[in-house]
């Protein structure tokens, strides 16, 4: 071993201990900065998820080329995508236009209104003309006798000639009434040829179909035949001259074509069309190497490269951009406030933004990979990449988060991943729909989880619920699908939740070690005896081992009582007092009775050996790989409490005046404890230590004890900086009293055994001394 210029020898390995310990730190201490800062994060979500939001632009965009032309070389779709067909659309709208058949309102009482009309002119004339018979002159220019047509004064004049006979009124109503037999149209151009017509009868709410009435009458056809039917009845010439006009014009269309109405249902029938969708399979052909470019092919060119331009718009690029933004932004003012409530969330920023990048990334790899691979399968249903879609494990984020940082994180983060997932499909509502359903029941799933194993549990209830989704949403207009269709994508749903449970048993032990993160399927595992540091603690300090096995026991149920992590604060117990194995007969549980080391020590070295089990344990257990949480516990459940023992010790030696002992000599260096579980610990490990003082235990004797220990801790300061109450406090006396009770319970005594006696052990002349020991052979020997 080389020497130093004095002599002394130097310790390379010691000085290259100390520069790895040294650079340990370093680097630890570099990895806290990354995960508190958060710029690296921001950036690290701008650059994985701009890309993984607007898709891979993996060719070029075929040129539109012209109906007409040649084309130079084969075009091929970079990628599937579909988009409407407006040509044939338009067809079929047309088609759902013209399947629409005329309407026409059928006045069922046209006669009875012409008649009425008829009678109600004729007797205005009759009654004008009395007047005149009685001596006054009749009104004119504008009375009821003064028509203003020449055929209604002719008529009219005809009438009053023959004394308005009723004769003559029966004929013109017979006529009118065999006109009207017909069904009288305004016009022949406003009937179909052939097919079918819409009747409607406003009168009597009635609506039905018939066949083109083919024998109905245009009003000139019905007018000329009111003519001969008005001869037919037996007037005569100068009758039919006189009256021929005035009939004519109470002949009205029983038939009148509603072209407003028509044309409102048409176009209802139009709009109910959806658009005719075209999709194009990445990798299919659109056009080959000097082929001519005829309409149709140029139809397909010019919507499929509007269906990429349209989401790769400028428009479509700034809302992708928004709706990466408003997430981050939400995201970060959720840690903020967690971190306000909860001091220990200082990483659920970094945390989030790392599991919103890695489930977003294995988000679009399953899309890439079913858009890529599925186009090749021929076989329905198997080669639509929308079935598939129900596969892909977007509930993986949702999961990770809720076993990391619990169900309120898990919460957060979906509200944040579904909106930048939808920007990846593109806005397809029923897949986001399921989205949120898959992420929500993930999150339900493992809320309470304890075992690794119990991941496959809750990927067969998630791949259940996802496959009940499907068919819900399967259920809504406009998503009906064939028995197949829908059968194929339940159990791509299913796969999903299964998918979803696999990555995260994958993922969560990763993100655990990076982020040093305290799960309870971690602290079920450092609950195993078993643990190397446990057994050695077992070995070498076996009382300090039952007692942290009591101390563990008391912390758990005074946990459950106050609503703190029970499990956490007994599996800190195990490990709270692993330095004490470094001297373990310097400790009162370890020592052999006749022996006790501090006899031949000093106070204040007493004090240091005791104080120095803190630190030593705390480096120990960080070397054996506990997690932060579990170290923290080791300082804090002796805060700073003073070792009264060695202080009252050196006080009554008086080897040094009074007022030169320094208490602070005699105390441990904290830190104080900072959470409810910390100081449901410092009360559990003084309680259960002064417990074993009682020469008779007994409950009321337990619950002075109970009641003066936490008191000295309270008026010690020792809880003002845990979030520990008073009415926490008195729940957690009352669940200590009962377990000591329970642990130093009373038995009975044992009837003729004296323990304090120990008998000299002989076996002389009994008849295990005789005989000798018993040989076993094998069978058939």
């Amino acid at each position: 071993m080389p020497a130093t210029s004095s002599g002394r020898p130097v310790d390379r390995s010691a000085r290259h201990r100390g520069r790895l310990a040294t650079l340990r730190a370093r680097v630890h201490d570099a990895v806290e900065r990354l995960f508190a800062s958060r710029a690296p994060w921001t950036l690290l979500f701008f650059l994985a998820l701009m890309p993984l939001a607007l898709g891979p632009r993996l060719a070029p965009e075929p040129p539109a080329w012209p109906a007409g032309s040649i084309a130079p070389g084969d075009v091929v779709a970079a990628e599937t995508r579909e988009f409407a067909d407006e040509a044939a659309t338009r067809e079929a709208r047309e088609t759902a236009r013209q399947s629409v058949r005329p309407i026409y309102d059928f006045d069922s009482r046209a006669l009875e209104d012409a008649a009425a009309s008829l009678r109600g002119t004729i007797e205005s004339w009759r009654a004008a003309r009395a007047p005149a018979q009685q001596g006054r002159a009749p009104v004119r220019n504008g009375g009821a006798f003064s028509p203003s047509l020449a055929q209604e004064r002719r008529a009219a004049s005809f009438l009053a000639g023959v004394d308005f006979d009723p004769a003559v009124m029966n004929r013109l109503l017979r006529a009118l009434q065999s006109v009207h037999r017909h069904r009288i149209v305004g016009s022949r151009a406003l009937l179909p040829g052939v097919g079918r017509v819409t009747l409607r009868d406003p009168r009597a709410g009635r609506e039905w179909d018939e066949e083109a009435p083919a024998v109905a009458l245009s009003l000139d056809e019905a007018r000329l035949l009111a003519l001969r039917a008005l001869r037919e009845t037996g007037a005569t010439l100068a009758e039919a001259a006189a009256l021929g006009n005035f009939l004519q014009d109470h002949v009205a269309p029983s038939l009148v074509f509603d072209g407003a109405l028509t044309e409102s249902r048409r176009q209802e029938a139009a709009a109910r069309i959806d658009p005719l969708m075209v999709r194009i399979p990445k990798g299919k052909v659109l056009v080959r190497r000097g082929e001519s470019v005829d309409p149709d092919t140029a139809r397909v060119l010019s919507g499929y490269l509007q269906a990429g331009s349209s989401w790769y718009s400028v428009q479509g690029i700034l809302g992708s951009v928004l709706f990466m933004v408003l997430p981050l932004f939400l995201m970060s003012r959720y840690v903020a406030l967690q971190q306000r409530a909860q001091r220990r969330e200082h990483h659920l920023f970094s945390l989030m933004v790392l599991v919103t990048v890695i489930a977003l990334v294995i988000d679009r790899g399953f899309l890439w990979l079913f858009d890529h691979v599925v186009d090749s399968l021929n076989v329905e249903p198997y080669a639509n990449p929308a079935f598939y879609r129900f596969m892909v494990p977007v509930a993986a984020g949702a999961m990770l988060m809720t076993l990391l940082a619990g169900p309120r994180a898990g919460m957060a983060y979906t509200l944040f991943h579904v909106p930048l997932f939808g920007t990846m499909v593109r806005w397809d509502v029923p897949l986001l729909v399921f989205c949120v359903i898959s992420n929500l029941t993930s999150i339900f799933c493992v809320t309470g989880y304890r075992k690794r194993t119990a991941l496959i549990k809750a990927g067969l209830v998630l791949g259940g619920v996802n496959g009940a989704a499907v068919l819900a949403l399967r259920g809504l207009p406009g998503q009906a699908a064939p028995a197949a269709d829908v059968i194929f994508q339940i159990a791509c749903g299913f796969g999903g939740g299964v998918l979803v449970a696999v990555l995260a048993s994958f993922l969560l032990p990763l993100l655990e070690s990076m982020f040093n993160i305290l799960t309870d399927v971690r602290l079920l595992e450092l609950s195993n005896l078993n643990n190397p540091l446990l057994r050695r603690l077992a070995v070498e300090a076996p009382g300090s081992y039952n007692h942290s096995v009591v101390v563990g026991t008391l912390a758990e149920a005074a946990a459950e009582a106050i609503g703190a992590n029970a499990l956490f604060c007994r599996v800190a117990a195990y490990y709270h007092d692993v330095g004490k194995m470094l001297k373990p007969s310097y400790f009162i549980e370890n020592q052999r009775e006749g022996s006790n080391r501090h006899d031949r020590l000093s106070p204040h070295m007493s004090a240091l050996v005791i104080t120095s089990h803190v630190k030593e344990g705390y480096e120990l257990a960080k070397s054996y790989g506990l997690p932060q949480e579990v170290l923290d516990i080791i300082p804090q459940h002796h805060g700073t409490r003073k070792i009264n023992y060695f202080y009252q010790k050196a006080l009554r030696l008086g080897s040094e005046p009074a007022e030169d002992i320094q208490e602070s000599d005699f105390r441990y260096p904290g830190p104080k404890p900072q959470s409810r579980e910390a100081a449901i610990f410092m009360l559990s490990d003084s309680i259960e230590a002064a417990a074993r003082t009682l020469e008779d235990p007994s409950p009321a004797r337990f619950k002075g004890l109970i009641r003066t220990i936490a008191s000295d801790i309270v008026l010690d300061d020792q809880l003002n900086q845990s979030d520990l109450t008073f009415s926490d406090l008195e729940k957690a006396e009352a669940a200590f009293l009962r377990t000591l009770s329970s642990i130093y319970h009373h038995r009975i005594d044992y009837p003729g055994f004296e323990f304090d006696k120990v008998p000299e052990r002989s076996f002389r002349g009994s008849r295990a001394h005789q005989d000798p020991p018993p040989t076993f052979k094998r069978w058939g020997r």
